[in-house]
């Protein structure tokens, strides 16, 4: 996109530069900045400069009033995915429903672009309104659903999944993607508990507060509003309680997507989902420990130490060995026949599951 637009787009007295977030730990999102700065470098392109803001720091630096701009199209974006998928798995048409979700999102997304946050909330109140009116086949509650988590890029762009969601949709699954948000809150909370290398001043520790607490009320906010559209029941995120549920098998220390794949996947199975289906890039470190410590830990004795005291979660786990989960590397290209096989197996047990959990959790 960058060569594209410098060579296609660029005006000769343009100075051009470059967005690209950048951050630690065992993953290769941290090398991408610096391969863009060496091919700036090396194609001698000029007026173009990186700007690469560090999850170490809570991608502080872009000042407050476009962090918050940028946080309210997450969390919307976030949900709307998840809504998108509702329609799809059990919209009566879902044909004209996507057409009433998609006309409504370029209403939202205009607004999100040119004005003040109430008329983000009036477009996205009319447009929860319309979501409400859509005829489904049954209750949302009762349609079931698969979490789909993992890294963060490849579970939420389409091309690299191979477009898994909608397979899911046309066997009749919903899915639940982990959103973006979870990552921005997690940087947050490295920072928060200092677990990442760096340092910031007392003025800066502050406005991190202040920045925090305002991302919390917007996101209840949000939420609350595409609540009414009857399509999901939604929550703010916990970020503490995903890593202190994966805190039992890899430490908190050790900062990256694994400790979240693990831990969001334990408390959403058997909650929410009747399936968990983990995705990464071919080859990605953090989606190779999650892959080999849910394969491990996806049963009913690990489950149950997320709710000890749950009477109804107890009687379901009961005689309950191995939870349905699948981990899925992907290159982008289509899914070998072996995938296919294991996907079509992992559906049969999610969907058995999903009826033992509507038997004993309704």
């Amino acid at each position: 996109t960058l060569l594209n637009y410098v060579q296609n787009k660029k005006k000769e007295d343009e100075k051009l530069v470059y967005f690209m977030p950048t951050g630690a730990g065992p993953c290769r999102f941290g090398q991408y900045f610096v391969f863009m700065e060496d091919l700036v470098k090396r194609l001698e392109l000029t007026d173009v400069a990186l700007l690469s803001l560090t999850s170490e720091k809570g991608y502080a630096g872009l000042g407050s009033d476009i962090q918050l701009r940028v946080w309210w199209g997450i969390i919307i974006s976030d949900v709307m995915e998840d809504i998108r998928s509702m329609i799809l798995a059990n919209a009566e048409d879902s044909e004209s429903a996507i057409t009433v979700l998609e006309e409504g999102w370029q209403k939202v997304l205009f607004e999100l672009e040119n004005s003040k946050f109430e008329e983000i909330e009036k477009q996205l109140t009319k447009l929860s309104s319309n979501l409400g009116m859509i005829q489904l086949k049954r209750p949302p509650e009762t349609v079931p659903t698969i979490l789909l988590t993992g890294e963060i890029f490849v579970r939420r762009d389409g091309l690299s999944r191979q477009y898994l969601t909608e397979s899911l949709d046309e066997k009749g699954f919903a899915s639940i993607c982990s959103p973006i948000a979870e990552w921005i809150l997690y940087a947050d909370y490295l920072v928060d508990k200092k677990l990442v290398y760096g340092k910031m001043t007392i003025k800066e520790r502050l406005e991190f507060k202040i920045k925090k607490q305002m991302m919390k009320h917007y996101e209840k906010r949000l939420k609350r509003i595409v609540s009414t559209s009857g399509l999901l029941h939604l929550e703010p995120l916990n970020i503490e309680k995903v890593v202190q549920t994966g805190a039992s098998y890899i430490s908190p220390k050790l900062a990256g997507e694994a400790i979240l794949t693990i831990g969001s996947s334990l408390e959403e199975i058997a909650s929410q989902a009747c399936g968990v289906i983990a995705i990464g890039p071919f080859g990605c470190m953090p989606n190779r420990m999650s892959e080999s410590i849910l394969n491990r830990v996806m049963n009913g004795n690990d489950k149950l130490k997320t709710d000890p005291k749950n009477r109804k979660l107890k009687q379901l786990l009961e005689n309950t060995e191995n939870l349905p989960f699948l981990a899925i590397e992907s290159d982008g290209s289509p899914f070998p026949q072996l995938i296919n096989a294991k996907l079509e197996t992992f559906c049969l047990r999610a969907e058995r599951f999903h009826h033992r959990m509507r038997a004993v959790l309704k």
